[in-house]
């Protein structure tokens, strides 16, 4: 059994409606992952798709147990500015040397499957998401796992210039791996879920409502 992914874009949408109207904080990280598994629980059983939101496993935030198959997924929350998506990913501070590194990044790659990637874009009367589906492979290519197409700076590794995305491992911010990604670079992902608008003054407006239909002076 395979997910069925439009299916699941079109639950997508409705828990992106839902769940921004009892916030007015965006969907990032955590409660992006919660709209993941609400979305495959609902599908397959809440029973088949594992989610620890207090886990610390650095591979897999989601795993989908369907007939005999693992589908193992990293979820991933970032910001669009200027075409560009921002995303953050593993703190890399216990190693010390850029080769252990992107050794570690190249084996945690190998142990899920997708990346789910929810870019959020901050317009002015609302905000814009978009979903992509991409294999692990693509935010650790090749190229990507070379030392020598990065440079040590003062203050950072990053990827040399003139590759198909930026990268950082910031120092000062235990050794976090930053990724700096052209919105196009995903343009063969396999699922998209592109421009969902939320108006700011709808974001939260559900809990007030709530309080009405339920509060009675």
């Amino acid at each position: 059994m395979a997910i069925d992914w439009n299916q699941f874009l079109s639950l997508l949408k409705k828990l992106f409606l839902y769940k921004s109207s009892t916030t007015k904080v965006p969907i990032k990280n955590t409660s992006w992952e919660e709209i993941i598994w609400a979305a495959l629980a609902f599908l397959y059983d809440e029973k088949n798709i594992e989610w620890d939101p207090q886990s610390h496993d650095k591979s897999a935030d989601i795993i989908a147990r369907l007939d005999d198959e693992d589908i193992r997924i990293s979820a991933k929350a970032g910001k669009i500015k200027n075409e560009r998506i921002n995303i953050s990913s593993y703190r890399l501070t216990t190693f010390t040397s850029l080769n252990s590194m992107l050794y570690f990044i190249s084996r945690q790659h190998s142990l899920f499957n997708y990346y789910l990637i929810c870019a959020r874009e901050e317009m002015t009367d609302g905000m814009k998401y978009s979903v992509y589906r991409v294999s692990s492979a693509r935010l650790a290519p090749r190229w990507f796992l070379s030392h020598r197409n990065w440079e040590r700076t003062q203050k950072f590794y990053r990827l040399k210039k003139g590759l198909n995305f930026e990268a950082k491992i910031v120092f000062k911010m235990s050794n976090q791996l930053w990724y700096t990604i052209p919105k196009n670079y995903f343009i063969s992902a396999e699922i998209v879920l592109s421009d969902l608008f939320i108006p700011y003054n709808e974001m939260g407006r559900g809990m007030i409502r709530f309080l009405k239909d339920n509060i009675r002076e």
